[in-house]
């Protein structure tokens, strides 16, 4: 099971923020706008700072989350303290995350109503809500995971993937291949090019 080693602060009950805390978060924001105005010159000054809270957030809640990853509107991450999330990623509108077993995401392109799973029940073990089984899903850098597609636990997704819209994974997908379906299948190998920065 994937483990969260970074040291998470939280607050208990109605314990009141010291004003050093606050300002350290304040000048946290300052750079993290400073940062993203450097990077996209275009972006105006205030959609700028909604994208400098919305990283804010997310960071204080995953694991880790890499520089330069947007997260859309209206993802849900269910036990997001134990799901990490790589650099220069994009997380579409609306999408469900159960961390439960561990999620590791590398630099990726996930559109908008995906759903990923590390946890689900025993078919074997009835009421069916009592035991969880959790297997962690690894998806690696590079990966392209269209609108729809349901990641199940215990997947791991090669680097450079292309996952169909709709396709349902439930095995492993090997680095550089386009799987869609459902089962999801391997029905074509990507052709290497060259990365353009």
């Amino acid at each position: 099971r994937i483990q969260c080693k970074r040291k998470r602060a939280g607050l208990a009950g109605h314990m009141l923020i010291s004003s050093d805390t606050v300002w350290g978060i304040l000048a946290r924001i300052g750079e993290v706008l400073a940062r993203v105005r450097r990077n996209t010159p275009s972006i105006p000054l205030l959609n700028a700072a909604l994208v400098a809270f919305k990283w804010l957030y997310w960071r204080t809640r995953l694991c880790s989350l890499g520089e330069r990853t947007f997260i859309f509107k209206g993802v849900t991450i269910h036990k997001a303290e134990l799901v990490h999330i790589g650099s220069r990623s994009s997380v579409g509108d609306y999408v469900q995350m159960w961390g439960t077993g561990g999620v590791i995401i590398g630099n990726v392109l996930i559109a908008a109503h995906v759903v990923i799973t590390s946890a689900t029940h025993d078919p074997n073990f009835y009421p069916y809500r009592i035991k969880v089984i959790e297997k962690s899903v690894v998806i690696e850098d590079g990966v392209w995971i269209w609108s729809g597609a349901i990641i199940l636990p215990g997947v791991r997704i090669g680097a450079r993937s292309i996952i169909g819209a709709g396709a349902v994974v439930t095995k492993h997908v090997a680095p550089g291949v386009i799987a869609v379906g459902v089962p999801a299948r391997a029905v074509r190998l990507i052709p290497v090019t060259q990365e353009r920065l």
